[in-house]
């Protein structure tokens, strides 16, 4: 290949699917000349209707001038037609994650374009190195991988095979950069670097909704208010659409020999079979997010005293903003209890503790009280939602009194069942 750094000038996106439209809607967007082919003419019709509703919209809201709209669909070219691929700079691949496919796919592109074309994969999951067996010259093959929705998400993977060139490389990051977004170049490993990291997230968020440790809606709440995620584990894997989650978790398990961390659900499967893939198709397993429900905190009923054992921010937070609630509080700090860790006990009647791991019922028995277990956050102080789990015999006063004592510092705070 030659060793060249201009820039893309034209590019081609195989495949109108979600992330192919929205790679391609970014890339004209950047004044980049753009084709986006789809064999199935009913499927392009749907991109471009989606495209320029979305542009309709940025005119109606006053985001994008009228001029400009024109010039991104002027940048855009609709084809049923393959060697409509043929002159372009770049070809990106974005059909579904199966491999035998995809070294299809991108053989024809080979076949098709010119000697010195870039030539991506989107693949989220499948081996760089060996697609890269599909492709003539493949000095010129390099995974892009974007994210969904591509025209917002601000990263870009960017995955050398063993064969790339220094230069492919190069013009990608150059390109990443030109689309105003941020790259990370990255081995061709399994999962690569965020599917990777996001595995155990999806996850064990379907763990916890198998084993019945909350509901869905309380799983998503507690990630997105505890740990500052956008989204939460259930509801992303409905956006992103189950059956290409459930694929790509069930590759990076098998490329990982089988480690159990990274082991499928079977929940997750039963949907994928049974059609209920999410937002792509209008079915989801999951109801609407929810409003927590009220739960009635005492009001006359007083905490008079705390005993903070170890420390911790949320006792912390807790004991600052009990002291304004109640002007006549005794506080005590003490050591840390062997046994039982950090934690607080309130008015001699119940412990309250930050999760470690045991539950609130093995904690009761080791103080015989009642116990109570809070959700781990990032910052407690800007934490709007927090989830909690009572020892089975816990009283209805205890369980009044500690909701009141969070509300202090948490405005919403939701027992699990």
């Amino acid at each position: 290949m030659a060793e060249s750094n201009a820039a893309i000038q034209s590019a081609a996106i195989i495949g109108a699917g979600t992330m192919g439209r929205g790679i391609a809607y970014l890339l004209a967007q950047k004044s980049i000349r753009t084709v986006l082919y789809n064999r199935n003419g009913n499927t392009l019709n749907q991109a471009r209707d989606a495209i320029v509703q979305d542009l309709n919209k940025k005119v109606e809201q006053g985001k994008l001038a009228l001029q400009d709209k024109d010039a991104v669909l002027a940048n855009l070219t609709f084809s049923a037609e393959f060697g409509a691929i043929a002159d372009s700079d770049l070809v990106i691949e974005t059909i579904a994650e199966h491999e035998q496919a995809k070294l299809e796919v991108l053989a024809a592109i080979a076949a098709t374009v010119k000697p010195d074309t870039l030539i991506a994969t989107n693949t989220s999951s499948l081996s760089l190195n060996k697609l890269a067996t599909a492709v003539t010259h493949s000095e010129r093959f390099i995974g892009l991988h974007f994210f969904n929705p591509a025209p917002l998400m601000k990263l870009i993977e960017i995955i050398p095979a063993y064969f790339t060139a220094q230069v492919t490389t190069e013009r990608c990051r150059q390109l990443v950069a030109a689309l105003g977004k941020r790259d990370v170049v990255c081995q061709a490993t399994p999962g690569f670097i965020v599917n990777r990291m996001a595995r155990p997230y999806y996850l064990e968020g379907f763990r916890l909704l198998e084993e019945h440790v909350a509901r869905a809606p309380q799983i998503d709440r507690a990630l997105k208010a505890g740990g500052h995620f956008r989204m939460g584990p259930l509801e992303l894997t409905d956006f992103i659409g189950q059956d290409i989650n459930y694929q790509v978790s069930r590759q990076i398990w098998q490329d990982m020999q089988y480690d159990p961390r990274y082991t499928p659900g079977h929940l997750q499967r039963s949907l994928v079979d049974a059609g209920l893939l999410g937002k792509k198709n209008g079915r989801s397993y999951f109801s609407a997010e929810e409003s927590p429900p009220p739960l009635a905190a005492a009001v006359d009923a007083e905490v008079e005293t705390l005993r903070i054992y170890g420390e911790h921010p949320l006792f912390t937070l807790l004991q600052q903003r009990a002291t304004l609630q109640w002007p006549r509080l005794r506080v005590e700090q003490r050591p840390t209890l062997p046994g039982l860790g950090a934690a607080i006990q309130v008015n001699d009647a119940f412990t309250v503790s930050v999760t470690d791991g045991r539950t609130a019922n093995q904690l009761a028995e080791q103080t015989a009280a009642d116990a109570f277990v809070v959700d781990v956050a990032l910052n407690y102080g800007d934490t709007a939602y927090l989830v909690a789990a009572h020892s089975r015999h816990a009283s209805a006063a205890n369980k009044a009194l500690f909701l009141r004592l969070l509300h202090t510092a948490i405005p919403q705070v939701e027992f699990i069942k």
